[in-house]
């Protein structure tokens, strides 16, 4: 299992160093950890701190007014489905720079795409390959000042600085850094702050420990500053399994690692040097599985099982298939629904609590419960239907949607004061 890099690194809209990777991340990042919240009152019960120090938040159920912004009714632009646009395979990361610009890394592709601020095409900035410029599975990327991002490419083991379009650096992360971890964001002093993204079935424990690990970019060192539950006990091969199941997710927002269990009302901000500190604890609403999210569950099998098997194409042959997957499943009741999708964080140091939906692989919400960076609600924010987001950076979302044709494009929403 690989969780996306949904947590980004902060950055600010001025100019920045052109030097190297430091420079370009440290003032980047030194600006926007220094950003201020929202204006609108947040919301909490009680905040304390510990004898050692750690701000601990505990907030009431979950928010039930809105949040201080809005979607706009109609996304500034999309791109992708128009004659002159790219035509977009499978998107799968995305960011939006300083100047409104967009970088969209096109999975079945392999290339890395801009887009002008107006939502036009600019270029392909890295095609695939294996050379100097090239990129085959982009796994995480960083606006780093108006003019730089920063790519981590998994299959070619490298983080690529892209400074005007050309290549400025590159650091290699063979051996142990490209052995199942994968990049969060960036603190304050350009190390990458990164976790585990992937397993292997088989292990005893109740839950399987991942790691929160900082790497030097400069001195290749990496440094395991924390463990977290990342993945809990998975049943011996043939034993139905929990077709909702719980994970730990660990990311980073602000120049932090954020974490959290979504089986646990908790989220836990830790420093880059693994210090914990704050701690937000919520009373939730609870919603247990029942018949009606099973039948979702199967309508989405058979939607996406014959994508995948091209041998199951018939009415039959699709039937028999989902069957024989569905068996590998069982519904817990007692056991209640994840409380949270993967959690993202936007260039205010906000955190944006996904509510986990049925359906759409876990990759697309309803509505976002948006906590401000002290950990304190500010209300509830409702989604475009089908908006899969990719970042959030100055005042505008990027994110996918897919017309009736399952063609994807690019879209951007502007976020309007609420009311």
């Amino acid at each position: 299992m690989c969780f996306p890099a949904s947590f980004h690194a902060t950055r600010d809209h001025g100019r920045a160093g052109r030097k190297g990777v430091r420079p370009l991340v440290a003032s980047v990042l030194v600006l926007a950890l220094t950003a201020c919240g929202s204006d609108t009152e947040p919301v909490a019960d009680r905040v304390v701190d510990d004898s050692a120090g750690v701000r601990i938040v505990t907030l009431a159920a979950t928010p039930d007014v809105e949040a201080p912004f809005a979607f706009g009714p109609e996304p500034l632009y999309r791109h992708g489905a128009g004659a002159d646009d790219y035509m977009f395979s499978s998107v799968w990361r995305g960011i939006l720079l300083g100047d409104g610009s967009a970088a969209i890394f096109d999975a079945r592709n392999s290339e890395l795409v801009l887009l002008n601020p107006d939502g036009t095409f600019h270029s392909v900035l890295a095609p695939a390959g294996e050379g100097p410029g090239e990129v085959k599975m982009v796994t995480s990327m960083f606006a780093a000042g108006r003019d730089g991002i920063l790519v981590e490419d998994f299959l070619n083991a490298r983080f690529t600085l892209f400074v005007n379009g050309a290549v400025a650096r590159t650091v290699s992360t063979r051996g142990p850094i490209n052995d199942g971890l994968r990049s969060r964001g960036m603190d304050a002093s350009g190390g990458m702050l990164m976790s585990s993204g992937s397993y292997r079935r088989g292990f005893p424990e109740e839950w399987l420990p991942g790691h929160m690990v900082r790497f030097d970019l400069d001195t290749g060192v990496a440094d395991t500053v924390a463990t977290y539950d990342y993945v809990p006990f998975h049943p011996p091969e043939g034993t139905p399994e929990n077709p909702f199941k719980h994970f730990g997710i660990a990311g980073a927002v602000g120049g932090e690692f954020l974490y959290g269990r979504t089986d646990t009302p908790e989220l836990v901000w830790r420093r880059p040097d693994g210090s914990v500190r704050q701690i937000v604890r919520w009373e939730p609403d609870p919603v247990y599985p029942a018949e009606e999210h099973w039948d979702i569950f199967a309508a989405e099998l058979r939607e996406t099982a014959p994508r995948h098997n091209p041998h199951a194409q018939t009415e039959e042959a699709i039937e028999e298939l989902v069957t024989s997957m569905l068996g590998r499943y069982e519904l817990e009741p007692d056991v209640p629904l994840p409380l949270f999708t993967t959690p993202r964080g936007d260039d205010e140091g906000r955190i944006w609590l996904g509510d986990f939906v049925v359906g759409y692989g876990g990759t697309i919400t309803s509505s976002y419960r948006i906590l401000s960076a002290e950990g304190e609600w500010l209300g509830r924010l409702d989604v475009p239907d089908g908006l899969r987001i990719l970042d959030i950076a100055g005042g505008r979302v990027l994110g996918v949607m897919k017309d009736e044709m399952e063609v994807e494009s690019a879209v951007v929403f502007e976020l309007a004061e609420a009311g």
